[in-house]
C-alpha cells in the first residue's frame, strides 16, 4: 500500500500552536476535529459560517475561496484571509489563527 502524501497545517489557538500532518487534498474542518482541536462548526456545508477562521495560504497550498465561501463571507474578508474551514482541502502548508 502506498503511503499518501501529507502537508504541515500549522494551528494558533489560544496562544499555543499545533502542527497537523494532513493528507494532501484533505478537508480541512475535518482534519482539525480529528485532532481534537477547538473548532466550532455546525453545518460542514459552508451555510452557517461557524467554521470561518483567518488563515496565512501560500499560493498553491489550498484552492481559491468557493464561491459558497465569497457569497457566505464577502469578498472583502476572502481577501484579508478568512475562509470556511469546511470548505477549503488542504493542498500545501498553511496556518490556521482559530
Amino acid at each position: 500500500m502506498e503511503a499518501k502524501e501529507t502537508v504541515e497545517v500549522r494551528v494558533v489557538h489560544g496562544g499555543q500552536e499545533t502542527i497537523l500532518r494532513v493528507e494532501k487534498g484533505a478537508n480541512l474542518l475535518l482534519a482539525m476535529t480529528k485532532a481534537n482541536l477547538p473548532i466550532d462548526f455546525m453545518c460542514t456545508t459552508g451555510k452557517c459560517t461557524t467554521c470561518r477562521c483567518k488563515m496565512s495560504i501560500p499560493p498553491g497550498s489550498a484552492s481559491p475561496a468557493s464561491e459558497t465561501e465569497v457569497y457566505r463571507l464577502g469578498q472583502q474578508a476572502c481577501q484579508e484571509g478568512y475562509r470556511l474551514s469546511c470548505q477549503l482541502y488542504v493542498q500545501g502548508p498553511l496556518t490556521v489563527y482559530l
